[in-house]
């Protein structure tokens, strides 16, 4: 899945941590081919402001833009990995307390990851419960 990342046309600066946004733009807008409209969102009254393409969620290092540290790169897929998980700690999801134990760990694991050695360019990701 396409990674996004919200910029300032003026000046290329990331406004946010590259993340997924929704495949399905034309039905919430009403629109036919919106995806390729969001590099500019003046349409919108957002002005000086566009949604662009940085990578691919498989990809482990996407360079986003020049000035982002591999640091910042690796945390953010973190992130991402988190908010990816965050349906398995609501309170009425149907698992096992030893599930709900790993999802505990992996989230856990996720956001412990700055503290191995060797951060960020050897980074030993948890393996995410099935």
């Amino acid at each position: 899945m396409k990674l996004w990342q919200l910029k300032k046309l003026s000046t290329n600066e990331a406004l946010n941590s590259p993340q997924k946004l929704p495949e399905n733009w034309g039905p919430i807008f009403g629109l036919a081919g919106v995806e390729d409209k969001l590099g500019d969102l003046s349409w919108v009254g957002i002005n000086d402001q566009g949604w662009f393409v940085v990578g691919e969620e498989s990809d482990p290092v996407s360079p986003t833009t020049d000035n982002q540290t591999s640091s910042e790169i690796q945390w953010a897929r973190t992130l991402q990995l988190l908010r990816d998980s965050d349906w398995s700690m609501l309170p009425d999801v149907p698992m096992t307390n030893g599930k709900k134990t790993e999802w505990l760990e992996y989230r856990k694991a996720l956001r412990e990851i700055k503290l191995q050695v060797g951060f960020p360019d050897s980074i030993r990701w948890p393996a995410k419960p099935e």
